[in-house]
């Protein structure tokens, strides 16, 4: 049975390819998620438990995730949830928890984000077509009125203003 999940986290490993043998671009990076507590007496944060994640992505998903995302980034994370138990080496029960991403992107609670659209050429319906011919075109994201891009914040972008 697979789960649906959103989770958020940190980018614990550099996005990498991963081998597919069917030809279809596969890359994973390492997730943890935090539960953060204050401590009441010393008002400091602290992280209470960690949990790690691998997460995979898949044709064009991967190809965006690899130029989009890296080590330290925070990220939200919708998909697939399986469970897996392996035997170690030294002979003792682990699991790992996968997730196959549906959905990922930067989470704008610590930072900012800019995203461009990508186009493909040839009108082509294979959804990984882009990425066998070199075929792209990229669309910047368009202000509007109500929403007008303005560039950067005051302070420095990706820094955080709040503890994480």
């Amino acid at each position: 049975m697979t789960d649906h999940i959103t989770l958020r986290g940190v980018v614990g490993t550099e996005p990498r390819t991963s081998g597919g043998n069917s030809g279809t671009l596969i890359a994973k990076f390492r997730m943890v998620s935090n539960e953060r507590r204050q401590d009441p007496e010393t008002g400091q944060w602290t992280d209470a438990h960690s949990n790690w994640y691998t997460v995979s992505c898949f044709r064009a998903m991967a190809t965006n995730m690899l130029a989009s995302i890296h080590m330290g980034d925070h990220v939200v994370v919708y998909g697939k949830m399986q469970v897996r138990e392996y035997d170690r080496q030294d002979g003792t029960r682990g699991f790992s928890v996968d997730i196959e991403a549906m959905a990922l992107g930067h989470d704008l609670r610590f930072g900012v984000s800019r995203f461009d659209r990508i186009r493909r050429a040839g009108g082509e319906d294979n959804a990984d077509s882009h990425l066998r011919h070199g075929k792209t075109e990229r669309e910047p994201a368009e202000s509007n009125d109500e929403f007008p891009v303005t560039g950067w914040p005051e302070s420095e972008p990706g820094a955080d203003t709040e503890a994480a």
